[in-house]
């Protein structure tokens, strides 16, 4: 038994799984306590200004962390040295630019909007500053396959964000600005940490190449449409109810956000896991290996969340006085589309991550600016007709069905994939996953 429990605490699955239970379970928490502390006005501004830097962030990750993962995993010493070097050579140059935009953009653009955004506009290209090296170490981590030491900086970043919003309280200081600042400490601090532990890698900046660095770049520049549109998405949808609706209409429109986190903890885990195992298939042009993978890590996250989603289904309600107040009871039926909408999201979701590793992203980038413009299309007329958060989250349902089709289109026109190997490989690993769970129970 205790053989058994060892090696599903090694497992690089239950590892990536953890790191992301973790970082849920913090995030979580402290959205409960800033949703209560702040106006329902107020915390829809922070939604705003988190999802603003979230998008910046993201595009960073997406320039770059599949590249790494790509160039650097199983490489000899000097292609991953050079390999690291480059992609902090790319991270450094576009965060000086992330600093250099909010900068000129607090001079021109801020003096226009009200005293919040003027106040937050700074502190963007910041932010990106601080993260950069939290960041990084957990790109780095991924490739060599040490999540259990991603799981450390989650807990550094998240718990010590939770504290100083708890010291915040205690002092009676919970104001936007104040909570900002928590925010950067929090970063600062897991920065140090992962720069005291040699994490990072950045020391390999002196083995830089400019020919890696515009190879991760070209490679990069086109997963950055699917690493961030489900960002975008959520970002254009809290603009049409900012615009249409109103900032408290963003708060309401939050909640089903953090639903969200459940279903999110499995797929980045298993995406985790997925993209190395999917690009060595790749790599071999092995498109048999591609499909099974796919259909395997599909299969298992669509079964794994179907219960997470009932259950959630039958206690929408009390879920929502519970993460919330009953003054957010307004957005239970948001909660539910979203809910039934997340079903479809695993074959998305993974249909993306093959078709990078297959070395297509173009494809994907274009599946997924079509998602943006058609969840904006749709979120736009929707809510003109009836002005309503349902409208927005109905324009996810309708924009979701097109990924999907669409993406098992291009799937079969390059593997042998259908929907029952879907299934049939998905419930296959399943039970394998519950006859180690039951194993270890007995």
């Amino acid at each position: 038994m205790l053989s058994g429990l060892f090696s599903v605490l090694r497992n690089k699955q239950f590892l990536s799984l953890l790191g992301n239970v973790v970082s849920a379970f913090f995030n979580v928490l402290s959205f409960a306590i800033l949703v209560r502390l702040l106006s329902l006005t107020d915390f829809g501004i922070w939604v705003i200004f988190t999802t603003t830097y979230n998008i910046m962030d993201q595009v960073r990750t997406g320039l770059l962390q599949s590249g790494l993962i790509k160039f650097y995993s199983g490489a000899d010493a000097q292609t991953a040295r050079t390999v690291a070097g480059a992609a902090w050579h790319v991270a450094l140059l576009l965060t000086a630019g992330y600093v250099v935009l909010s900068l000129a953009a607090t001079f021109t653009v801020a003096p226009y909007l009200d005293p919040s955004w003027r106040f937050f506009i700074p502190w963007l290209g910041i932010l990106t500053l601080f993260s950069l090296p939290m960041n990084f170490a957990t790109w780095v981590l991924q490739a060599e396959n040490r999540f259990h030491q991603i799981v450390y900086i989650r807990i550094a970043q998240n718990g010590s964000f939770l504290v100083l919003v708890g010291v915040l309280w205690l002092a009676d200081k919970i104001t936007l600005p104040f909570v900002l600042y928590a925010y950067a400490a929090s970063m600062i601090l897991s920065g140090i940490y992962c720069l005291a532990r040699k994490w990072t890698g950045i020391r390999q900046l002196a083995f830089r190449t400019k020919q890696q660095a515009k190879e991760l770049y070209v490679y990069g520049r086109l997963i950055i449409g699917s690493i961030i549109s489900s960002s975008l998405i959520n970002y254009t949808n809290q603009m049409v109810i900012l615009t249409m609706l109103g900032s408290a209409k963003v708060a309401l429109f939050s909640i089903p956000q953090k639903f969200m986190e459940v279903i999110e903890i499995l797929l980045r885990s298993f995406v985790a896991t997925a993209q190395p195992t999917i690009s060595a298939a790749a790599n071999r042009n092995d498109s048999r290996a591609v499909a099974v993978a796919f259909c395997r890590y599909t299969g298992t996250v669509t079964i794994l969340i179907i219960p997470c989603i009932i259950g959630m289904l039958l206690f929408t309600e009390p879920l929502i006085v519970l993460l919330a107040d009953r003054e957010y009871l307004e957005a239970r039926h948001v909660v539910r589309i979203t809910l039934l909408t997340a079903i479809l999201w695993p074959i998305d979701r993974f249909n993306g991550v093959t078709l990078d590793m297959m070395n297509l992203p173009k494809v994907n980038f274009y599946k997924n600016m079509l998602k943006l413009v058609l969840n904006a299309f749709f979120a736009v007329v929707l809510t003109w007709l009836f002005p309503n958060i349902i409208s927005v989250a109905i324009a996810g349902f309708l924009h979701i069905i097109f990924a999907v089709g669409y993406g098992y289109y291009i799937m079969k026109k390059h593997t042998e994939v259908n929907f029952a190997d879907i299934w049939r490989y998905g419930w296959s690993e399943f039970r394998q996953l519950t006859k180690k769970v039951l194993k270890i129970s007995q």
